[in-house]
């Protein structure tokens, strides 16, 4: 469970706007199922679904604020374990056709299988499956329409799991975020020059098909500003 608590390199909790993130996410509550629902949806929805490289740190994720199911994995699992709630990071393999909702014929690139990114959470006494890859106007606009069977709500316990018709395998668990981001998961990656233009394109095409843009969540320039503690202790409403 140690393993499951700690900072890395990667998974950097000790980043002021991480942890000023995450103390907002708390706002006085105790209960960690009500800090991890609120993390979710924040994760969730505030930043948009969108390509990135693997070997970006959680603070720099919260900064761009989008991401793909790595990105958002490991920013998700940095706010849990700032607020002491233990969390790990894992993949599930899927048929690489799981994307083709998102990206069309392009999904073809993907290798096959393709190791998708989730959070293990510990949440009264057991492991529960997160995913909060998909926002809500990328699942609405794109995966929706195609009828996939999943959800991406959370009830705060059962498992939140996407892209289940495409499960080649079970999901597994991995001690090591580090070590995990610098394999890529297991997957492929081009080159990191190719990598950033071909990440550009990709999320021209997918946020013109759902007509978002990502705003940046974060900056040093705001931190800690009122305007910005006031923002997201509405959004706790609506979390």
């Amino acid at each position: 469970m140690k393993d499951a608590l700690k900072s890395s390199f990667y998974c950097d909790y000790q980043h002021p706007i991480i942890k000023e993130v995450a103390a907002i996410l708390k706002s006085g509550d105790e209960d960690p199922v009500v800090v991890a629902n609120r993390s979710f949806y924040f994760v969730r929805d505030k930043l948009l679904f969108g390509f990135d490289l693997f070997k970006r740190k959680a603070s720099e994720t919260l900064r761009c604020g989008f991401g793909a199911c790595w990105n958002k994995t490991l920013l998700l699992i940095a706010l849990l374990r700032c607020n002491q709630i233990p969390a790990s990071f894992g993949s599930v393999p899927l048929k690489r056709t799981f994307i083709k909702p998102a990206i069309g014929a392009w999904h073809w690139l993907a290798n096959n299988p393709y190791n998708h990114c989730l959070v293990h959470v510990y949440l009264n006494d057991r492991w529960i499956i997160l995913d909060a890859v998909l926002d809500q106007i990328t699942y609405d606009t794109l995966f929706r329409p195609a009828g996939v069977e999943w959800e991406i709500d959370w009830n705060g316990e059962d498992d939140v799991r996407l892209y289940t018709e495409s499960a080649v395998g079970p999901p597994v668990m991995y001690s090591d975020i580090d070590t995990t981001l610098n394999n890529k998961v297991g997957n492929t990656e081009l080159p990191r020059f190719m990598a950033v233009m071909g990440n550009r394109f990709m999320n021209r095409l997918l946020w013109r098909k759902t007509g978002c843009r990502p705003n940046g969540c974060i900056t040093d320039h705001n931190l800690g500003s009122e305007s910005l503690l006031v923002l997201n202790k509405k959004d706790l409403n609506k979390l």
